[in-house]
């Protein structure tokens, strides 16, 4: 119990989780971290501490910073090793560890947890609810229509898939997983993982993951001269952007909504499928009748997308 509790302590995870650290980390990592304590130390001074080689001790560090055990950071043609947190290592396992292995209600709280870390840390939302930069340093900047991440594919010159760590972590609804798609290749490195897509896989998955009725959030703003980033695909009830920006009362500022939705009830075939898709409540359907709020759309196009009767189009604001 010892280890477990200093090795929590330094990886700084909440006490909640401790009696399932095992999960997380090996014995011979939880050892690792609680013999360099908070300090950032090099290979040669870590395998003194262990009374290792270091020939092993240098395989075992790799294989801690591939899991996000340790953190790297190479200064003056040295490379110094230093212990990881709690919170960037449950990203990393619950993309690509056994995460479900760990009863639901203990992935209910990380989840909790996880979130009011995310708002913690990312304070530039109070930037964009300023306004001041806009959009600097920011992610899920604008909410896209299916056709510009079209367009965005084309211009990629790198397409990388991973799973969303939002879905694995909230897991509250059951929409695809492998939804992220990284474009740029300086946000590749070699602990990101997934796979590699062509042009044509990712179009056809981004065409999948919309008529799943999944919404599309990415950036950076000035795409077109830059190049495209990342771009999520996101549900309104896992989705960590979309769930701040309701807490925030960011909508419309971040993620950015760019278009609204218009509605020809002439067209209307009342088939509901536009109420069904809409995560924010802009579209109600009564059984007799469908309403339409405006003020309530977010300009996310899912439902245009699949409406039969061609009844809602979207409209640039």
């Amino acid at each position: 119990m010892q280890l477990l509790e200093d090795f929590g302590k330094i990886f700084e995870a909440p006490q909640f989780i401790w009696p399932y650290l095992y999960f997380f980390a090996t014995e011979q990592e939880m050892k690792l971290v609680v013999a360099m304590g908070k300090e950032s130390l090099t290979c040669r001074d870590i395998a003194f501490r262990l009374s290792t080689s270091e020939e092993e001790t240098r395989g075992i560090l790799e294989e801690a910073y591939l899991r996000y055990i340790l953190n790297k950071e190479s200064k003056d043609s040295t490379v110094y090793y230093s212990a990881g947190t709690f919170y960037k290592r449950l990203n990393n396992f619950c993309l690509f560890g056994n995460f479900y292995v760990i009863p639901k209600k203990i992935r209910k709280k990380l989840d909790e947890w996880c979130f009011a870390e995310y708002l913690k840390r990312n304070d530039n939302f109070k930037k964009v609810i300023a306004a001041e930069p806009e959009y600097d340093a920011c992610h899920n900047e604008w909410i896209f229509l299916l056709h510009e991440v079209e367009e965005m594919i084309d211009r990629a010159s790198t397409i990388r898939v991973l799973p969303c760590d939002c879905k694995m972590l909230a897991d509250n609804c059951d929409h695809s997983r492998e939804i992220c798609l990284y474009f740029a290749p300086e946000l590749i490195s070699d602990r990101t993982g997934g796979r590699e897509l062509t042009k044509e896989e990712a179009k056809e998955l981004v065409r999948k993951l919309d008529r799943e009725g999944l919404m599309h959030t990415g950036g950076p703003p000035d795409w077109r001269e830059k190049g495209p980033s990342v771009v999520c695909n996101c549900c309104g009830c896992c989705c960590y952007p979309f769930r701040a920006a309701k807490k925030l009362g960011t909508k419309g500022k971040w993620p950015k909504s760019r278009y609204v939705a218009e509605f020809d009830r002439e067209k209307c075939r009342l088939c509901g499928l536009c109420a069904k898709r809409c995560y924010f409540g802009a579209f109600t359907f009564d059984g007799n009748e469908i309403s339409f709020n405006p003020e309530l759309c977010w300009g996310c196009g899912i439902c245009a997308g699949t409406c039969s009767g061609k009844a809602i189009t979207m409209a640039e604001l």
